[in-house]
């Protein structure tokens, strides 16, 4: 009977666990230092304080879903290392305060939007990935 894990492991798992870990780590540390600096940006420019949380999300949920390492479905490995990355920061945002209803709407669009992200960041890192090795 063949080593199923080893057979898996050479062909690449579905999501690779390690990478997901790393690309979540780094997101997070995206999300929070983009979250931590929006006071500034307001104050440089006005225009930029409106739109400098959905780019400060974008980047984290980019970097996050770009770490596919030899995952077999990278969009689906972007998308869960962009929605961890965000989880990372549900405790954070808990202490912080406000309406816990405000919070949950805005959780679950950041969510949807880190999911979509994510996934299109892995699929692309993953065609980057796949040219490369052949």
């Amino acid at each position: 009977m063949p080593d199923l894990d080893h057979a898996m492991t050479a062909r690449g798992r579905a999501v690779d666990e390690a990478a997901l870990i790393k690309g979540a780590s780094t997101g997070f540390t995206v999300l929070i230092i983009g979250e931590l600096l929006s006071p500034l940006a307001s104050g440089l420019n006005a225009t930029l304080g409106l739109f400098w949380l959905s780019l400060v999300g974008a980047a984290g949920f980019v970097v996050a879903g770009t770490r596919v390492g030899i995952a077999r479905r990278p969009a689906i490995h972007g998308a869960l290392a962009a929605l961890a990355a965000l989880a990372l920061t549900v405790p954070l945002r808990l202490i912080a305060g406000g309406p816990i209803t405000d919070q949950a709407y805005a959780l679950f669009v950041s969510a949807v939007f880190g999911m979509v992200v994510g996934a299109i960041a892995g699929r692309g890192a993953g065609r980057l990935r796949d040219t490369r090795h052949d």
